[in-house]
């Protein structure tokens, strides 16, 4: 069951007033906000003159330290562009230095490769010419010390050939030719000395100048007869056995030109020795013993001597295989046609 509502009915008056009343609502809203506007639009606005203020102040306070900071930045921006202008000229010379160093490099590699190809070429002509074993061994042991020093990696080839000819000189027979040359000197020194057939005393009367004991007596007939010439007439009869009659007939100046002949033949012997001859050598040698086996004692000491002597020296062959030089010399060649390698 509906009871009856307790609230009254609105009055016709208030009804009539209502809508008259609400109906400025909207334009007070709007004054409203324009007021409020306005006020933040104020507050707004001193807001933004504090802050310009603020800003001014601001700007004042950092005016100095601004320009100071352009200053040091224009200082900063020229020592910056000093810099780079210095380190474009350091670059420049360091290039030129780049440029020089290799320059140096290249002018020393190449005067250490005439030097080395000086050597090896003295070498090879020393073989060849005199078959000197010793100086061209000395010479490419120069060669290869230099090679040495320089240490570049285009250089392992011509130092592999090179210790290669030295082994290879080291392996040839060494032969003293400047001993063998003293000893025909001293034996020139000697020649005049020496006894010939033509001016010889007999062997006894010799023995007995030295001290020596007397021969053995005589058996056979001659013997005695020589032993019976001998004691009687003394140095007035010499009875000698040579197979060059002629020798006992020379006059003083054919003794002396046989002692000069005989000191020509050593020297020239001297000479092809010296010259590697061997040919001429031994001609020489053979011709001396023949001289001295032909005019002078043989039994005498000095003669003797130089006989033994000279069958000595011509036991040395000087017909000695050296090798060549060929690997080092194509060595440089190759190196000298090889282009140039970049450091």
């Amino acid at each position: 069951m509906n009871e009856p509502s307790s609230i009254p009915p609105p009055s016709p008056i208030a009804a009539a007033e209502r809508p008259s009343r609400w109906r400025h609502a909207p334009w007070l809203v709007v004054i409203a906000v324009a007021v409020a506007g306005v006020v933040a639009y104020r507050d707004l606005a001193r807001g933004n003159a504090e802050l310009r203020d603020q800003v001014a102040q601001l700007a004042r306070d950092t005016a100095p330290a601004l320009a100071q900071a352009q200053k040091q930045a224009q200082d900063a921006q020229r020592q910056l562009a000093e810099l780079k202008q210095t380190v474009e000229a350091m670059q420049a010379d360091r290039g030129a230095l780049d440029q020089l160093v290799g320059d140096v490099v290249r002018m020393r590699d190449e005067a250490a490769l005439i030097d080395i190809e000086r050597l090896v070429t003295l070498a090879s002509a020393e073989l060849q010419i005199s078959g000197h074993v010793p100086t061209a061994l000395a010479a490419l042991q120069a060669a290869d010390q230099r090679l040495l020093q320089v240490d570049r990696p285009q250089y392992v080839g011509l130092r592999r050939a090179l210790a290669h000819d030295i082994e290879r000189l080291r392996a040839v027979p060494q032969i003293d030719f400047t001993g063998l040359a003293l000893r025909i000197d001293q034996l020139v020194q000697g020649v005049d000395a020496w006894p010939l057939l033509s001016e010889a005393k007999p062997a006894h009367a010799a023995a007995a100048a030295k001290g020596a004991p007397p021969p053995p007596p005589p058996q056979g007939a001659w013997d005695k007869l020589r032993a019976w010439l001998a004691q009687e007439f003394g140095d007035l009869i010499r009875i000698r056995e040579v197979d060059t009659p002629e020798a006992l007939l020379l006059s003083s100046s054919q003794q002396q030109l046989v002692r000069e002949r005989l000191k020509l033949r050593l020297l020239s012997a001297r000479q092809a020795l010296l010259a590697r001859n061997d040919k001429l050598f031994r001609s020489d040698l053979a011709g001396a013993q023949a001289t001295i086996n032909r005019y002078f004692d043989s039994r005498a000491a000095g003669p003797s001597a130089a006989l033994a002597q000279l069958k000595q020296i011509a036991q040395t062959t000087l017909a000695v295989d050296v090798p060549s030089l060929a690997e080092s010399l194509a060595a440089l060649r190759a190196l000298r046609t090889a282009p140039p390698l970049k450091r």
